[in-house]
């Protein structure tokens, strides 16, 4: 695949590729193509060059890993394509992208035509200038950044013009004549020469220019449901592009925004969201309509679904309860920036603060009646929840659009309660006199028609066809009963799980699929309302995640752990046979998945260890896998080849560990080697570290450094307690916070002990978050097992949390039972305590607070402060990554040394 950097366009080509690759044995398929992998083809027959070229450049490569390299000040990391989606037939693909130079400004919009396997750019600065002042703002600063840099070029040649070195050789390093050489860049010249006329070029040095105007883009997209046409959102307006005329035509100029815009069921208009209100849009009308009805005193609107017939809408309302006494709880934090201190106050809920209580209302209107003002609006649930984690899914209608389903979570008792609620036609007198064979009195009728003229007739009036705003002029009025609660299920899963449950009808109209943790792993089930039944459609020791429904109900497309729990494949289940057949077809994590109606093709973001995220597109009947963009600078790609090798071991219990890391080139499994291990442990939906393409500072960069520079064992791992690993897991905390988490990080000291060549009196643990707080842990309860630990940004007091996250994942009540402040008389090993002092998020005085205990109790030579004065809760203020990670450096080496660096005896797992 080839991308014109200058059209925008994506096309087929051949390539030649170079690739330099590391020294520990990387692997990199390129095929003749250079955008589709064959099938089967074995990495194996691709890569002998590569492996030679990697041992020839291996001196090379650690003399370039520095910390100033991979821990730049601005990331070298490009932007990522997002809102994926397809054409109701499949034959377009649609995306927001924009290319890494133009990092700094909005996204575009992107179409990709999935028979000829290239992609166009729609949107641009020159194409939206014409609607948007800001945008012309941005075209002028470039066209005028681009005759400067043309005035720079035209020096510099008339310069070397006078020095005599514009002379150019016959041929050049890859073998092409002058001529070829010249032509090649007189296109680039023509094309790049268009771009500085009309707007669109983008210099070099864009990124980096903070003061100059700032182009938005596009914000989201939505495909019509019948048509090759799409709307999108730019600068929180509606625009509207058909691709058989590529016009794009602007729909609203409001000075509010309009969000959530979605299309009518036959495309004839769309609905959208602007000021808490829902409007209605027919094509070819001058009205525009409100839809969202008057709720109650007090209710706003939080959510709406149109029924597939486009007849009815499921409406969600809230409504907040009195604000009790003392629960508008307020903390100070402090700002240095000034020259006397300040403070600034952030509400925060805890956990033994009293909890506002909510209402939720779920509401049926009928659509048809709006524009005579007769329409109803039907409550038919409503519901009181007053904890932090209580949970009301959004309904769901059922294909023949005749009732609703939705679930609501109570996080007291665990409940998970099914409701459905139904809607009833009524036939008014007209229509029933229609099918009693009396007629109303029509044009034709004063003019004699025929019996046969009056049976049309009839059958047009019962079906409607006579009316032309039958949309807004039914016949039907529809009756909705309030919902009943279908079923009910105690939820016994992890903390995060229930508001992924979203539950969604099949074809026959009755059962119903959703995500449960029933199994003890995130699976699909099936619940028989009939019957009062539900079984796992999937089962086994992985995870599954709902990606799209089939329009038939027939199918459902899902990502998966199956393969690994580090990777995320793609996989199609079909309900006839519940067959879970594969879609992906390299190994990876899929992300942002968007699938065509036939389930023929999709879209989404893989992530690799040796390649970088990128947008790829898959065609399941061709068998055929491309990417589609290129994001990322070749100074992200060099520093980005490295392959962490992936481990599991078997916990004290019997759990299956999983980890990745990185050894020294010359290891051997009888060394001595310090270790580095790093940890999160909490959870987080289904967030973990341990991920293929998971090229995160603490588990991949710092981690491949201290291996190769310092000869460090380093190894990143998810103990009970992270997420993704199935209930049993993400449940591990509650109370007993920490402790699984330490049983687990002492049985992977054992195991890279006996098998990885580890110096037992030489291990330092560190983490950030959740994972500072469980490295004070490890080192407070286990203090012979450690020589030293970083802890960043930990929350020791989990009293002084979030409520949310606290009493989901530590306990319901006395949190200050597990506070590390009583456990830092233990502490043996040198800590690096390390936080921002703005974070809002955990408090610096948690790190304040278990800094004085350890002074108290004499540790003074233990332990070190490191604080970011303006930082958050990931730093970035005074203290950026580079900063960070040379301290991190710098505290190792004192206190664990390298590889050749020995040190006193800590104690060993025998001690433990």
């Amino acid at each position: 695949m080839v991308i014109d950097r200058v059209s925008g366009k994506i096309q087929r080509g051949f390539l030649f590729v170079i690739v330099v690759s590391f020294a520990f044995g990387c692997n990199f398929p390129v095929s003749a193509k250079g955008n589709t992998d064959d099938v089967g083809k074995k990495d194996s027959e691709t890569i002998t060059s590569e492996e030679t070229q990697e041992q020839a450049d291996a001196e090379d490569q650690y003399a370039d890993l520095t910390l100033e390299n991979i821990f730049p000040e601005k990331s070298f990391f490009g932007p990522t394509a997002k809102n994926m989606s397809f054409s109701h037939d499949g034959k377009y693909g649609a995306y927001l992208y924009r290319p890494y130079k133009e990092r700094r400004h909005g996204s575009d919009l992107w179409i990709y035509d999935t028979d000829a396997g290239s992609s166009e750019r729609i949107t641009s600065v020159s194409v939206m200038a014409r609607f948007q002042e800001n945008t012309r703002k941005v075209k002028e600063a470039r066209i005028k950044k681009a005759k400067e840099d043309k005035s720079n070029k035209a020096k510099k040649k008339s310069d070397a013009d006078k020095d005599g070195n514009n002379d150019k050789s016959d041929e050049d390093s890859d073998g092409n004549t002058t001529e070829d050489v010249d032509a090649d860049e007189g296109q680039v010249e023509d094309n790049e020469k268009e771009q500085k006329e009309n707007g669109d070029w983008v210099s070099d040095a864009d990124a980096d220019d903070k003061s100059g105007p700032k182009y938005s883009g596009v914000t989201s997209l939505t495909w019509s449901p019948c048509g090759h046409q799409l709307l999108f959102v730019s600068e929180g307006d509606i625009y509207q592009y058909c691709l058989d005329d590529k016009e794009i035509t602007r729909l609203t100029k409001t000075a509010g925004a309009e969000t959530n815009v979605k299309w009518l069921h036959d495309g004839n208009g769309y609905t959208y969201q602007s000021g808490g209100r829902l409007f209605k849009v027919i094509f070819g009308r001058h009205l525009i309509e409100q839809i969202s009805p008057k709720f109650e005193s007090g209710y706003s609107m939080a959510g709406y679904e149109i029924s597939p017939d486009g007849e009815k809408i499921a409406f969600t309302a809230r409504k907040w309860g009195p604000a009790p006494q003392g629960s508008g709880r307020k903390v100070k934090i402090a700002n240095y920036r000034d020259r006397f201190m300040k403070t600034s106050e952030h509400r925060r809920q805890l956990a033994e603060d009293p909890t506002r209580s909510w209402e939720l209302g779920v509401y049926l209107y009928q659509v048809t009646d709006t524009l005579t003002e007769e329409a109803t609006l039907s409550r038919v649930f409503k519901g009181t929840f007053d904890k932090p984690r209580d949970y009301v899914s959004g309904p769901a209608w059922s294909p023949d659009s005749t009732k609703i389903v939705f679930c609501a979570y109570e996080q007291e008792n665990g409940d998970v309660k099914f409701y459905e609620a139904k809607c009833e036609y009524l036939e008014n007198e007209k229509k029933a006199d229609v099918k009693k064979g009396k007629l109303p009195k029509t044009d034709s009728d004063s003019e004699g028609s025929s019996k046969k003229d009056n049976a049309e007739n009839a059958e047009n009036l019962l079906s409607g066809q006579n009316d032309p705003d039958k949309q807004e002029d039914k016949e039907e009025k529809i009756e909705f009963k309030p919902a009943e609660m279908i079923y009910r299920f105690v939820h016994t899963g992890g903390p995060t799980t229930p508001n992924m449950i979203a539950p969604e009808y099949l074809s026959d109209n009755r059962r119903i699929a959703y995500l449960s943790e029933q199994t003890g792993f995130r699976h699909i089930h099936i619940l028989d309302p009939l019957y009062q039944s539900t079984v796992p459609i999937t089962t086994g020791r992985y995870e599954v995640y709902p990606v799209k429904m089939a329009k038939d109900r027939s199918w459902m497309v899902v990502t998966a752990t199956k393969e690994h729990p580090a990777r995320a494949d793609i996989y199609k289940i079909t309900f006839d046979d519940n067959a879970m057949t594969k879609i992906s077809l390299k190994p990876g994590r899929y992300t942002s998945v968007a699938v065509s109606d036939d389930g023929g093709k999709v879209m989404a973001i893989q992530s690799q260890y040796g390649r970088l995220w990128e947008l790829v597109s898959i065609d399941s009947q061709a068998s055929t896998q491309s990417v589609l963009t290129d994001s990322h600078p070749e100074k992200a790609k060099k520093h980005t080849r490295a392959k962490p090798t992936f481990f599991d071991f078997k916990n004290r219990h019997g759990h299956d560990i999983y980890g990745q890391l990185f050894k020294p080139d010359d290891w051997e499994a009888t060394d001595k080697r310090p270790m580095l291990l790093f940890l999160y442990g909490g959870p987080l939906g289904k967030t973990k570290q341990v991920l293929e393409g998971n090229y995160q500072g603490s588990s991949y960069f710092f981690a491949y450094y201290m291996a190769k520079k310092h000869g460090y064992v380093t190894c990143t791992i998810d103990p009970r307690g992270n997420s993704g690993y199935g209930a049993l897991f993400e449940k591990s905390n509650y109370e007993r916070v920490g402790k699984p988490q330490v049983e687990d990080v002492l049985d992977a000291v054992d195991y890279f002990i006996d098998t990885h060549g580890v110096d037992p009196n030489r291990i330092a643990i560190h983490g950030w978050s959740f994972g500072g707080f469980q490295t004070q842990m490890c080192l407070y309860t286990e203090p012979n097992v450690f020589a030293a630990g970083i802890a960043g940004a930990g929350p020791t007091e989990w009293e002084n949390y979030n409520a949310w996250y606290t009493t989901g994942t530590i306990a319901s009540e006395k949190l200050e039972k597990f506070s590390l402040l009583p456990l830092a008389k233990n502490l043996k090993a040198k800590l690096l305590l390390v936080h921002g002092v703005e974070d809002a998020n955990v408090l610096y005085q948690d790190t304040v607070r278990i800094y004085r205990e350890l002074l108290k109790e004499g540790k003074e030579t233990l332990v070190e402060l490191f604080i970011d004065p303006t930082g958050g809760h990931g730093l970035g203020g005074d203290v950026k990554s580079l900063g960070r990670f040379r301290k991190y450096e710098d505290f190792l080496l004192r206190t664990v040394g390298d590889e050749k660096t020995a040190k006193g005896n800590r104690g060993n797992s025998a001690e433990r």
